[in-house]
């Protein structure tokens, strides 16, 4: 057992104590609450150098989104993006 399996044991983590899903979910906003629910997490630093080792493929990590097993600012919704509303101006 690490060392922060152990102390995710002993302390009131919310990735404990919420639903686990809400960690990988697919929905961008959930991935925000995530993040937001990680901001005031007493372990939230050793919990994300343990992720960047471990190059974790996916999910929400020390407050951050791990994609492919790096970090990204945001994640995208599912589906094309939107095309952009304004006509182009000719040159």
């Amino acid at each position: 057992m690490s060392s922060l399996t152990c102390e995710r044991t002993r302390l009131a983590v919310p990735c404990r104590d919420g639903d686990p899903d809400l960690w990988f979910a697919e929905n961008p906003g959930d991935l925000e609450q995530a993040k937001a629910l990680c901001a005031q997490c007493p372990i939230r630093r050793e919990c994300l150098n343990a992720a960047l080792e471990r190059q974790e493929p996916w999910g929400v990590w020390g407050g951050e989104i791990f994609e492919r097993g790096t970090v990204i600012a945001r994640k995208r919704p599912r589906g094309r993006p939107r095309k952009d509303t304004k006509e182009p101006v000719a040159a």
